[in-house]
């Protein structure tokens, strides 16, 4: 993993370049309501549901897959997640042949489950019961990292699945002539 806190524009960049090359190119919409109504000068929309595996999630996963030394990538990796993360990982995964184990709360949609199974990943689901759902979740994926020796990955909580994710914005901003569509000050 990265020791980087937050990507770099140049790491978003390099994270487009590879992630471009293995998701779909969804469309940047402008929506007039959505300005009208925040007031903003522009909105823009980038419905990333179109993603072949159904959310932003994936590029954020393929980019942490190409990320794992060879040895990590033969083992596996194990990762916690309920939705899109799960999803995505386990797409990225059957495309890059990587191994993938998600573990997933008992309670998670079915769908999601099933996405994710018919992904290629091995789910594992837990039962929380009355604690946190996140958090046996998270206790089990690492659990099963220590004992079969995958890479465990942060669904969120790891710079280079940002870079990933964000690295659409900033093709996005590239395609634009790389002028900052809006900003938050």
């Amino acid at each position: 993993m990265s020791d980087l806190l937050v990507p770099s524009l140049d790491h978003l960049k390099q994270a487009y370049a590879v992630t471009s090359r293995a998701t779909q190119i969804t469309p940047l919409l402008e929506s007039a309501v959505l300005a009208r109504e925040t007031g903003a000068a522009r909105v823009f929309i980038k419905p990333e549901s179109l993603q072949w595996a159904g959310s932003f999630k994936v590029r954020g996963a393929y980019w942490r897959l190409k990320q794992l030394s060879t040895e990590e990538a033969r083992k596996g990796v194990v990762a916690y997640s309920s939705g899109n993360f799960a999803q995505g990982l386990a797409a990225a995964g059957q495309a890059l042949g990587i191994p993938v184990t998600i573990v997933m709360p008992i309670d998670a949609p079915t769908a999601k489950r099933d996405a994710t199974a018919g992904y290629g990943a091995r789910v594992v689901l837990t039962d929380h019961g009355e604690r946190a759902r996140e958090e046996v979740a998270a206790a089990k994926a690492r659990e099963i990292a220590e004992t079969e020796g995958l890479a465990l990955l942060h669904p969120f909580d790891d710079p280079e699945i940002v870079a990933g994710q964000a690295g659409a914005i900033a093709g996005r901003s590239i395609t634009l002539g790389g002028r900052c569509v809006d900003r938050h000050d």
